[in-house]
This record gives structure tokens, sequence and C-alpha cells, in this order.
């Protein structure tokens, strides 16, 4: 009996590396998704930034041809002063020509503050660049880890399964009925005790059914979560 007893534990313990595998395998695709999308965000902001300092350009080069544009006007309306006849049409060319030098200073602001916000933002750029440089080799290279740590993990709990399967032959008929009836509605099975304590439930154990664990000559389960229980001599 006590050979069976040593092998629901090396089971167990199977079955706890099967289960762990498992669960890190499954949490990898989320890893991965985040650390593409910082790779996105980081190639996104610095897009934004750089298209950014394009716009401007573009700005700043339409806003010269207003003040050109408004300048030709102004020369023209200059020109058409000598030819005028009345005081009232030239107040209204005077007017006319007031109106597109303030309407050419106010122009004139808005360039500055353009090229205030490029200088800031070519400053900015330059260093983003470097960051999202370093961002993304990062991700990458994170990318590259999760990937293979994925490959080992799946070879791992391969290797897990089957020789979980070729020890679980090794039990009797009935005693792996009861694993896989316990399997079906506890995560684990066998819990080794070393003290008056289930480890699967922490439910208390009496002194006389802690001895008959400890005889280690029959299956014993838990009065209280139903698992199977094993006593182990602690090595402290």
């Amino acid at each position: 009996m006590e050979d069976i007893l040593d092998l629901l534990v090396t089971i167990q313990r199977l079955d706890d590396d099967i289960k762990e595998a498992e669960s890190t395998i499954q949490e990898i695709p989320h890893k991965i998704t985040k650390s593409e999308k910082a790779i996105e965000e980081a190639h996104n902001n610095f897009q934004e930034k750089s298209n950014r300092v394009k716009e401007i350009k573009k700005m700043y080069k339409i806003k010269e041809g207003d003040i050109a544009e408004n300048e030709s006007k102004i020369t023209k309306l200059n020109s058409q002063t000598f030819s005028v006849k009345t005081n009232e049409e030239y107040r209204a060319i005077i007017a006319e020509i007031d109106y597109l030098k303030k309407e050419n200073e106010k122009i004139e602001d808005e360039m500055m503050v353009l090229l205030e916000e490029e200088e800031q933002l070519k400053s900015a750029v330059s260093e983003l660049e470097e960051e999202t440089k370093n961002i993304v080799e990062s991700k990458q290279n994170e990318i590259k880890n999760l990937e293979k740590e994925h490959e080992e993990l799946m070879t791992k709990q391969q290797q897990a399964k089957i020789s979980f399967d070729e020890h679980f032959k090794k039990l009797p008929q009935d005693t792996q009925e009861v694993y896989r009836r316990i399997s079906n509605v506890r995560d684990r099975v066998v819990c080794v005790i070393t003290d008056t304590t289930c480890t699967g439930c922490y439910a208390n154990l009496t002194f006389q059914f802690l001895n008959e664990l400890k005889k280690r000559n029959k299956i014993l389960l838990c009065g209280n979560c139903g698992r199977i229980l094993i006593f182990v001599p602690s090595t402290k």
C-alpha cells in the first residue's frame, strides 16, 4: 500500500505541473498582446507628433501665401488711391488697406505660435524617436522570450502528461476511479499531510484519524473535502 500512496503523491505532483504549465501557457498570449499594444502605442505617439510637425509646416506655408495675397491686394489698393475721384472712395480704400494690414499682423502672430510649437515638437520628436526605438526593441525581445517560454512550457506539459499517464496506469482500477471522481470536483486530488491539518481545505484532523494516516496502510479521504490524504513525516 505504501507504494501506491507514494505513487499517488507522484501523480499529484505531475498533475500540478500540468495545471501550472497550462495556467502559464494561457497567460502568455495576453502578455504578448500587451507587448504588441505597447509597440503600437509607441509608434502611434511618435507618428502623431511627426505628423503634427508636417502639418505645422503646411499651415505655415498656407499662411505665407495668405500674407503674400494680402500684400498683393494692398499694393493694388495703394495704386488705386491715385485714381479715386471722391473722398468717400479714398476712405473706403484706406479702410480696406488697414483691414488687410491688421489681418497680416494677426496671421504673423499665428505663424509665430506655429514656429514655437514646431521648435518644441522637433526637440520632442528627436527624443521620442530614440525612446520609441528602445521601447520597440524591449517589447520585441519580450515577445521573443514569451514565444520561447510558450514553446518550452508546451514541451514540459506534454512530457508531464506522458509521465502522468504512465504512472496513473500503475494504480489499481478502484484507486483510478477514486482519483477521477475527486478530480471532477476538486482542483487537487491528493493532499500531503505533515501535521494535524488537511492541506486542501485546512480542516483540523482528529488524533485518531491522524494515527490511521500515519500507518500508511490504506487510502483515507478527508471527511470535510473528500480529498485523498497521505501522511508524509515532516523533514524539519
